[in-house]
């Protein structure tokens, strides 16, 4: 099996997401904290275009149906445009934390700290773009979108499930089972339920309304510690595998695990990252994953590895479920 490889040209600063194309397996977009958006060919190890068109740093990036767009701490929706250009879409209040795209109706989802959800309508010019403004009750950290789904962490707790197709209010409205802010969110592939990750070294598997599988939670992402006391990091990213939906998770320990969600197993735990994982995301056919070491300052200003983004190939059964022992 190859070796995993570092991405040559990474961002300068702290990389904030990192999004494989949803059907190109080699396209791979990236958000930094240096107020650029990169895009880079993973296979060939290249990067093929870049554009600091934001006033600061960005926050989230997210493929469109021609381009990509991006959102951050300049509270702009920015869509880059066949990758050449870019054109502002809309603004928020307040900056911007999370974006999703919805190919079926091209709209573009955005998040935001001025806690309201709005529909951007992707191929219109000007202030016609908005299609609709959702308050919601609390800043929101991160957001999945899956088919005609849509879930929604927000800053108190709760988790916010919509039908894309009717924003006016959501169908599901959960209080995270974990007692510790949310840092990630991520939709199931069968669309059944989410994962969802907090600060606190802990990740819940919960299924919505009318699924027949039971909820629950497991620690992780932690390490021992002087007098039986665990070191707990921040679980910062969730990604699911296209093809075998189990799923990876990244902390600000360094590492990457990956589980297997109906047999509540851990099946690999990857080492010795620089430093914090702060990205993650599988590319469409579930044979590269790629990985954002990036401190993100749990310890405050101090002396840190640079910056860095690993592409790591997955053979066939790397992350396969194991068969349940009867």
């Amino acid at each position: 099996m190859s070796k995993q490889f570092e991405l040559l040209q990474p961002p300068s600063d702290g990389i904030s997401k990192l999004r494989f194309h949803p059907t190109d397996d080699t396209k791979l977009l990236v958000s930094s904290w240096d107020q650029q958006v990169r895009l880079y060919d993973a296979q060939q190890n290249q990067l093929v275009a870049s554009h600091h068109d934001h006033r600061a740093a960005v926050l989230d990036t997210v493929f469109g149906s021609n381009g990509a767009f991006s959102g951050g701490l300049d509270r702009r929706v920015l869509a880059w445009e066949n990758y050449s250009h870019t054109r502002e879409i809309g603004c928020h209040d307040g900056e911007i934390s999370a974006l999703e795209y919805v190919s079926s109706g091209n709209m573009l989802l955005s998040g935001s700290w001025d806690c309201t959800l709005r529909a951007w309508d992707s191929r219109a010019q000007g202030g016609a773009a908005q299609i609709a403004k959702l308050d919601v009750e609390e800043r929101i950290y991160s957001m999945s979108a899956r088919e005609t789904l849509l879930a929604v962490a927000l800053a108190g707790r709760k988790i916010l499930i919509y039908d894309t197709r009717k924003l006016d209010a959501p169908i599901e409205v959960r209080e995270s089972s974990l007692k510790f802010p949310t840092r990630c969110v991520k939709l199931m592939p069968s669309s059944l339920g989410f994962v969802c990750s907090s600060v606190e070294g802990r990740v819940s598997v919960e299924y919505l309304n009318g699924a027949t599988k039971s909820n629950y939670a497991f620690k992780c992402h932690r390490q021992p510690a002087e007098d039986n006391v665990d070191l707990v990091y921040p679980v910062n990213a969730i990604a699911f595998h296209p093809v075998h939906h189990t799923f990876v998770t990244g902390g600000s320990d360094g590492a990457v695990s990956l589980w297997d969600p109906d047999n509540k197993k851990r099946l690999k735990h990857y080492q010795g990252y620089p430093t914090s994982i702060s990205a993650l995301d599988f590319n469409a056919s579930g044979n590269m994953l790629a990985v954002a070491s990036s401190y993100t300052y749990e310890e405050g200003e101090k002396d840190h590895p640079p910056d860095s983004i690993w592409i790591k190939p997955m053979t066939e059964n790397e992350a396969r479920p194991k068969a349940k022992k009867n």
